[in-house]
């Protein structure tokens, strides 16, 4: 028995669709979900969420056109024949199967659309989970509905479902090219879908703005937030935060008030601790770049000309994405362009604020995104396209020598009306000063170390001045406050920098949340764009 072509190109498009989007799918879930690296060695690596979103569609697509083709099977296509009766236990079986794609394509879409589909009244946390839950489902799902065909009808059911029937060759032919023409309708419809607008509200140049995280000026008042859902960072609860977004500009400057919802306020950024085998760093996570625990609040805004997925296209996924470099310790992968320029327009901008390191600095970390560099010997850490901006001076420092995780030596230590006043012996970690400044310190010695095993001190040592140069091109401070950070920050529109992007019509950016981690941050799917008003 042989059934007809238009079921076989779908049966076989869709096992292709299906293996695919799961494959790709997990591999994009490892950022946020440990426990899919245990299945690391079986995913693909790379750029993969522009091929991730075309195969979603595609499936998409074939899910309408086959519902097209159950509804007129009879009218159009006479010659089509089930393969023999089903149990009542493999029924089942296809009901949990139809279930869980219809739940993952919308879903999906839900991920995909944001705020812009449904204006957030189901939790982004929830849309996720119940994707990722969908997915492991329809893993389980394939080889029971193939075994249980193999079962009933062996082997040649592989010559059923893969060579079709010569019958009503041309309303096959019209059927497939008909959805052909459909999938393609419907992808334009999504991918070149304009994203969603950030509006940049004009103001005069008289009016002054404060970067002191209070955002109390009138101005701000008068501004509706763009709200953004952001998803998959870790210590959040359900993984998720919602931004809000005010933007203005005077022609020279460009001004932000972000805000986000984060329960603590977290400072304790791998403090160092004094134990009976000398001082240790407190971690976990740390080694493999990867702290979830002792680690800073921070927030990070990608800008760029280009706006593709994944962070204009600079997420390249898996342990090692590229062959003839390194392979990154936590097996999420590396930012970086494809581009062997780095001071061309191909330059991603990426500004990070840090809660203790630049926060009392008074800006955010001016850094980039480019080609990947060359491995320099003796680095541990080898971070692909990620750069910072070049500094005049400035600079913050962290308190050991070499670290390694079975012990550090400090560089320096608290002088003891600093130790007496403020650290003491046994302060708990949250109650420290996050920092150590400069001038309030001395050089260890071992002779001057007297504190009592438990003893906590900062990491974070500001050595000199602030950052100067292109480096410090944005201002910003923040303020956390009943449950929600606040930041203001200021950059000139265009900063004559081959190092920045300019901020104008058409730019996309991107937002992300870390709460005490050290790379698994929030995210959201697709970018906004600037619209001056």
């Amino acid at each position: 028995m042989r059934l007809n072509l238009s079921w076989v190109f779908m049966h076989t498009l869709l096992m292709l669709l299906v293996v695919i989007n799961l494959l790709t799918g997990f591999r994009i879930a490892a950022v946020h979900r440990p426990e899919v690296l245990l299945w690391s060695g079986f995913l693909p690596q790379g750029s993969l969420h522009s091929l991730h979103f075309s195969m979603g569609v595609t499936l998409l697509t074939l899910a309408l056109t086959y519902g097209f083709y159950r509804l007129y099977r009879q009218r159009f296509l006479t010659s089509s024949k089930r393969v023999g009766t089903q149990s009542k236990y493999h029924k089942l079986i296809i009901l949990l199967g139809y279930t869980c794609l219809c739940l993952l394509l919308l879903s999906g879409c839900f991920l995909y659309l944001g705020s812009f589909f449904y204006q957030g009244m189901i939790p982004t946390g929830f849309v996720l989970n119940s994707h990722y839950v969908a997915a492991l489902v329809l893993l389980v799902y394939i080889p029971l509905h193939a075994g249980s065909y193999f079962v009933q009808y062996g082997i040649e059911i592989f010559s059923t479902i893969f060579i079709a029937s010569k019958q009503a060759r041309f309303a096959n032919i019209t059927f497939i090219f008909g959805s052909l023409l459909l999938g393609s309708a419907l992808f334009l419809l999504l991918a070149k879908k304009a994203p969603q607008a950030l509006i940049v509200h004009q103001v005069e140049l008289s009016q002054y703005i404060n970067i002191d995280g209070y955002a109390n000026e009138k101005i701000w008042a008068t501004i509706k937030p763009q709200v953004i859902h952001t998803f998959g960072g870790a210590n959040f609860n359900n993984g998720s935060t919602d931004v809000r977004v005010k933007v203005l500009q005077n022609g020279i400057d460009a001004f932000f008030n972000i805000s986000w919802d984060d329960t603590s306020e977290s400072l304790n950024h791998l403090p160092i601790q004094k134990t009976k085998a000398g001082w240790l760093v407190l971690e976990n996570g740390f080694y493999q770049f990867d702290e979830k625990t002792y680690y800073e609040d921070k927030f990070a805004i990608i800008i760029s000309n280009n706006c593709d997925f994944a962070a204009a296209g600079t997420a390249h996924l898996g342990p090692k994405p590229l062959a003839d470099k390194p392979p990154n310790w936590h097996g999420k992968g590396y930012h970086y362009t494809s581009d062997k320029n780095t001071t061309d327009q191909s330059i991603v901008d990426l500004w990070q604020w840090k809660a203790v390191r630049t926060n009392n600095m008074m800006i955010m970390d001016d850094n980039f995104i480019g080609a990947p560099v060359k491995v320099r010997a003796g680095k541990r850490r080898y971070a692909a396209g990620y750069q910072t901006d070049p500094k005049l001076s400035g600079a913050y420092l962290m308190n050991w020598q070499w670290y390694k995780p079975n012990g550090i030596v400090p560089k320096r230590i608290p002088l003891d009306t600093l130790v007496l006043k403020t650290t003491g012996n046994h302060l708990p970690a949250d109650k420290l000063l996050p920092f150590l400044d400069w001038d309030d310190i001395k050089p260890y010695k071992a002779e001057y170390d007297s504190f009592a095993i438990g003893a906590t001190l900062p990491s974070v040592l500001y050595a000199t001045n602030s950052f100067e140069g292109d480096r410090a091109d944005v201002r910003a401070f923040a303020r956390w406050h009943d449950g929600q950070w606040t930041l203001e920050l200021s950059r000139k529109l265009v900063t004559g920098s081959q190092y920045d992007v300019p901020l104008q019509e058409n730019v996309c950016l991107w937002f992300a949340a870390f709460d005490h981690s050290q790379t698994a941050h929030t995210r959201h799917a697709r970018p906004l764009q600037l619209k001056f008003n």
